[in-house]
């Protein structure tokens, strides 16, 4: 098992050290575990509010957080927080009884566990990687710095076409506004009931203190970020009419179908976690963003099947 940084994540980490060099600091990893090698792109920066001292140091959690959102929504992979790094005092390169409680946070996020790695300067720099198992455990792990030695698709950034299209079309988008296509008579319980089987669901109990998030105005911002495409997908292309309300820390869709049956979709961030769940039909599932409209992109209502059957059984529709 090894590490290998990014130029760019390597970098970080030493100005980090280097603009903080008279106290303790750290920052955290984003990036991706393949086949017994942890891959950092990115290293994010503690945040301003973070408690820099001689002996002691504290990050900036909600900047943190917040910056991770933020940095993994422009790769094409699907970069996740894989550990953390801090520098120590003097020579002292074990993790102290605080270390340990942080460590094992992180290490229970991931089955693959997670990467811990110190930093001293004695007197030149030094950098101790550790691989933290759970239960907790630590193994030391060899380094290698080098964008060449990590794979392709890990460093490839998303195409800007999709943001920029939604960028130049949004001034005359207004989904209150827009007139129903026929399809809005196939209601959205009725197009989620078609889709359900393919939801991943939550392999795990929910407990309350999950779901507490400390900035509601940040949580509530991240999940409008994390559905608008979803919401402009339903209500492009399936005519919906959607109604958006917002309980913190819950983010809730709801459709009422020409029937007048109204079908509520309750979304959360898992802040523990760092995890997006929706709760529909007293079932709780994992989301990511654009999932209804990825499975939603080749279904077909039962109902027009069958009646683009019969046309064609009669003889209609057919090309010329």
């Amino acid at each position: 098992m090894e590490i290998i940084f990014s130029n760019r994540a390597y970098l970080a980490i030493i100005t980090e050290t280097h603009e903080k060099i008279k106290v303790e600091t750290g920052g955290v990893f984003l990036g991706c575990y393949e086949n017994g090698i942890w891959y950092v792109v990115e290293t994010i920066d503690p945040g301003p509010k973070s408690i820099f001292q001689a002996a002691y140091f504290e990050y900036d959690q909600k900047y943190t957080a917040h910056l991770i959102n933020k940095i993994a929504r422009l790769y094409e992979s699907k970069l996740t927080l894989i550990g953390l790094w801090h520098r120590h005092p003097g020579s002292f390169d074990q993790f102290s009884g605080t270390d340990d409680g942080t460590n094992s946070d992180y290490a229970k996020l991931n089955p693959n566990g997670a990467v811990s790695v110190l930093i001293n300067v004695d007197p030149k720099f030094r950098i101790t990687p550790y691989h933290v198992a759970w239960p907790l455990r630590y193994s030391r792990i060899r380094h290698k710095v080098g964008d060449e030695l990590i794979p392709e698709h890990l460093m490839r950034l998303k195409n800007p076409d999709m943001p920029l299209k939604h960028i130049n079309e949004y001034s005359n988008r207004a989904f209150s506004m827009k007139k129903p296509t026929p399809n809005a008579k196939i209601g959205f319980g009725n197009l989620l009931e078609g889709i359900k089987s393919q939801f991943d669901t939550i392999p795990y109990r929910v407990a309350s203190d999950d779901l507490m998030c400390e900035d509601a105005e940040q949580c509530k911002n991240f999940l409008i970020d994390s559905l608008i495409e979803d919401i402009e997908y339903l209500s492009e292309k399936r005519g919906l009419s959607l109604s958006v309300e917002h309980n913190s820390p819950f983010m809730g869709l709801s459709h009422k179908g020409i029937d007048g049956v109204i079908t509520k979709v309750a979304f959360a961030y898992i802040a523990t976690r760092r995890q997006i769940m929706f709760s529909y039909g007293d079932v709780k599932y994992l989301y990511e963003p654009g999932l209804f409209a990825r499975l939603l992109a080749d279904y077909v209502p039962p109902e027009d099947s069958f009646k683009a059957g019969f046309k064609r059984m009669l003889g209609f529709g057919k090309e010329s």
